[in-house]
This record gives C-alpha cells, structure tokens and sequence, in this order.
C-alpha cells in the first residue's frame, strides 16, 4: 500500500525485510534539501543506506531542472548520484525522453515511460456561460487565461506583453494561480482587461476560470511534463504554448492547439495574434478534441502499469550496494 513518507530522517529504517521490499517513489528530488534541511552529501547518503538495506528507487523527472536558481544549483550537484542510486527513472513521455538526454546521461536501461493520467472526475464541469456570468465576463470575446502557480519559467510579463500588444477592447487575459516569490515583482499595467487573481485556488476555483476561458496560454520556458496543459484538455480547453516537450506530448497542432517556437523573434505575440483572429468557436472546436485526446490517458490503463512495474521491483533479488560518485 502507498503511503507518504513521514520524514526523510526515517528513510532508512524503510528499507527491505525478510517479507517485503520498500519502493520509494520520489518526485520533487531537492525538496528534502531545500526545505528539510539536508546537504545534497547527506541526501544522496541517506538513499544510498536505504538501497543498500534492499530498498528501491523510482525517481519521476518531473524538469530538466528545477525551476528556482536555488534548486537547480541543488539539482546540478545531486542529479548524477541519483542516476547512479535509483532503480528506474520515469518520464511521462518519449518528448520528455528526448529532451531529458540532451541534458543528462541517462542510463537507458534503468528509464521507464509512463504518461501522466488526466483529472477526470476531480475538478467540477461548469458551463462557459455560467462561469463567465460569475466572473462578469459576459461581454468578453475571447478569453485568455494562464492557470496554475504565477512562475517566471511560465513567463507572465512576457504574455501580458504580448497580449497587450494584439488583443482587441473586448478580449481578457486571466492570470490565476498563487504568485510564487520569483515573479513578486511582476508588474500589472492599469488595463481593465487583464484580471489577476493571485492566491490559493481551489478545485472548484481552478474549474471556474477554465470553464470561462477559451484558450489556455502555456509560454513555457521549458516543461518535460505539464499538468495545467492536461488539465486544460481534461476541461475541453485548447492549449496555446511554446513548442516544449512537456506540450509536444500533449498538443497536436492545429487540432487540439497551437506551438510556437519560442527561439523565434515575436514567436508569442504572432502565436496569440493569429489565436484571437481566430476567435472562440474555433478554439471550442479545439477543445472538444482535445477533450476525445485526453480521455486516452485513463488511470484505467496507467494505474495497472504503475502496478506492475512496483511489482516487477518487488521481486527483483537483493541488488548489489551502490555508493554515490
């Protein structure tokens, strides 16, 4: 049975017995090192005991690199043990795959891919009237909206800038999703159409501005996985995003959204240029296929998978102890 690990401190009392062996499934690698108070030396130890007590590894590699300077220094100094320490290392794509190796020396060997699941049945479905009627955006045309936490790798200034640029007197831009501390100086213009809500969201919060939304913007940086973009499908929106792996995985270009190279010279204002001359009924066309696309990504099919693989490394026999480089 799954269940969250109390504290890293007790991971080495985790390890295998006689009768069962532990699988750790880690996410969020420099976590225990950011907010837990580890070194990246003692981190990296702390896996290796609980391996080499019969325990095992399954790292998600959710970015190429964490997003904040902090945590991609930690990354960088951690990521080569880990590849050496864990058992399987997953990806939720072969994009994801790709992009991954032009970064690091993956061992093949050890990789497993497996897609993310969508959120059917989680988030509440309200009509677009309905929570437009709520949000007061009756008169608007079409609806921009960027969701999730308010990060610099999501380039928020430069949509705004960008839809500044090119949207008309009737189209609005949603920016909704806790402001984390690296965009804390994000500045808003006075423009009534830009409307920000900066905080806690919840579920049925998150399902409201989607449902208002025609289009879903996803400037990335860079993504190996993106979760808004699967919601966004799972809620029969269409994705507008930069041509990344995590979106690559999920967009198909025209019909369920659009990429844009974001290498190219106004790459995001052209994108969103042409999006708003389209206008709503073709972005709800859009959604509707994105909405059949993502229904493939059923825990039905994934959750089974996950089951095996835990149990393909349940029965595995005692592995060699492993140190860190």
């Amino acid at each position: 049975m799954a269940s969250p690990l109390a504290n890293f401190e007790a991971l080495t009392s985790e390890a295998g017995t006689e009768n069962a062996t532990k699988i750790l499934h880690l996410h969020w690698e420099t976590a225990a090192i950011s907010n837990g108070g580890f070194s990246p030396e003692a981190f990296l130890d702390t896996l290796s005991e609980f391996r080499n007590g019969g325990g095992r590894i399954v790292w998600t590699m959710h970015n190429l690199l964490p997003h904040t300077a902090r945590e991609r220094a930690v990354a960088e100094q951690i990521r080569g043990g880990l590849l050496t320490l864990v058992d399987i290392v997953h990806l939720h794509s072969l994009p994801a795959l790709a992009a991954a190796m032009q970064h690091h020396a993956l061992p093949l060997n050890k990789v497993r891919i497996i897609p993310h699941g969508n959120y059917d049945g989680i988030y509440p479905i309200i009509r677009r009237d309905k929570a437009r009627a709520v949000l007061d955006l009756e008169a608007a045309r079409t609806v921009v909206l960027l969701p999730g936490q308010i990060r610099a790798y999501k380039a928020p200034s430069e949509l705004i800038n960008a839809f500044l640029e090119t949207a008309g007197p009737d189209d609005r831009l949603i920016l909704a999703g806790y402001r984390v501390s690296d965009v804390a100086d994000l500045s808003l213009p006075d423009d009534p159409r830009i409307i920000a809500n900066f905080g806690f969201l919840t579920n049925e919060d998150l399902a409201q501005v989607y449902a208002a939304a025609d289009i879903v913007a996803l400037p990335y940086t860079d993504s190996l996985t993106s979760g808004s973009a699967i919601l966004a499908q799972t809620l029969g929106r269409g994705v507008l995003g930069s041509d990344t792996a995590g979106l690559r995985d999920m967009v198909t270009t025209p019909a369920t959204g659009v990429l844009y190279d974001q290498d190219t010279p106004d790459g995001l204002a052209d994108a969103l240029q042409a999006a708003l001359n389209e206008g709503p009924e073709t972005w709800a066309a859009r959604g509707k296929e994105a909405l059949q696309a993502v229904r493939a990504r059923d825990w039905a099919m994934i959750g089974p998978t996950w089951r095996a693989l835990f149990e393909e490394l349940s029965h595995m026999p005692q592995c060699a102890r492993v140190s860190t480089p």
